[in-house]
């Protein structure tokens, strides 16, 4: 049954009817079909819009979105092995981040600006080491 517009769905799920018609491009969210040329939907439309809300909360593109509704199981486990490595990686980037800015807050120098071991890790990076790389020399001396 068509019995929701672009507009219900997007009540019922906070998400802009400007961003239904892009998930409807990608084939994401079609429409179930037409009434005088505008999109109605089925009720299920609701719980696929929110996947697609939940899947970017968790930081899915909606590329990967894409690949994860419309591929084979075997697709869909490599998909939530990359995401895992990816996260892995933003939690170690956030971590170095962390430790940089409480340095900044309580560093001996008073000033980040002036601390002589914030230049150091940005020479090193100048240098061309990683951030982790330029943080472990700046830590040994």
């Amino acid at each position: 049954m068509t019995d929701m517009s672009i507009g219900e769905l997007s009540e019922r799920t906070g998400v802009p009817t400007s961003a239904l018609r892009y998930y409807d491009e990608l084939g994401l969210v079609p429409p179930a079909g037409r009434a005088s040329g505008r999109r109605r939907y089925t009720e299920s439309a609701v719980r696929d819009v929110g996947a697609i809300v939940f899947f970017r909360e968790i930081g899915f593109s909606l590329a990967e979105i894409r690949r994860f509704v419309t591929g084979e199981r075997p697709d869909r486990q490599e998909l939530i092995d990359q995401k895992l490595v990816e996260l892995a990686e933003q939690q170690h980037r956030i971590e170095v981040a962390r430790t940089a800015l409480e340095h900044g807050r309580k560093c001996p120098a008073g000033e980040p600006m002036q601390c002589s071991r914030f230049w150091s890790i940005i020479d090193g990076r100048l240098d061309g080491l990683s951030v982790e790389e330029s943080h472990a020399q700046a830590d040994r001396r």
